[in-house]
C-alpha cells in the first residue's frame, strides 16, 4: 500500500512531538528523584545509594542539559521556519523547501538526537546506581 508522502510528513510530525514529549516527561522523573535523593530528610526513600553526591549532581547536570538542548532544538527549528517563510514571502510564493544544509536546520535535527541521547544517558545511569544499592 502506497502512502502519499503527505501523510508520511504528518506522520513525523506526531512522531517526533510524542518522542520529544516522552523525553521530556522521563527527564523530568530521573531530575525529581535526583532531587529527591539530594535533599535528604524524612520522605526519602530507605534505599541507601551507593551513589555520592557529585555523581547525583551530575547526573542533575545531564537532565538541565537535556532540557536545554530541547529547547535549543525549537529554538532552531523557529528560526530555519521563520527565514524560509520570510524568503517565500518576500518572492510572493506560496510553497517553499528548507536547506537541509543550512546550520539551523542541522542544529534543529542535531538535537533532535542529542537530547535523545542525554535522556537515556542519565536514565540508565540512574538505574545502574539503583541496581547496584539494591544488589549490594
Amino acid at each position: 500500500m502506497k502512502v502519499p508522502l503527505t501523510a508520511i510528513y504528518e506522520r513525523l510530525d506526531f512522531a517526533s512531538d510524542r518522542l520529544s514529549t516522552q523525553i521530556r516527561t522521563l527527564t523530568l522523573g530521573v531530575l525529581a528523584l535526583v532531587w529527591l535523593f539530594l535533599s535528604g530528610g524524612k520522605d526519602v526513600p530507605a534505599l541507601k545509594l551507593r551513589a555520592g553526591h557529585k555523581q547525583l549532581l551530575v547526573l542533575a547536570g545531564l537532565c538541565v542539559l537535556t532540557f536545554l538542548i530541547d529547547a535549543v532544538q525549537y529554538w532552531a527549528s523557529y528560526l530555519s521556519s521563520n527565514a524560509v517563510r520570510r524568503e517565500a514571502e518576500s518572492q510572493d510564493q506560496t510553497e517553499a523547501e528548507y536547506d537541509e544544509a543550512s546550520f539551523m536546520r542541522r542544529l534543529q535535527q542535531g538535537s533532535f538526537w542529542a537530547k535523545q541521547i542525554t535522556a537515556v544517558l542519565a536514565t540508565a545511569w540512574l538505574l545502574v546506581i539503583l541496581i547496584l544499592s539494591i544488589a549490594g
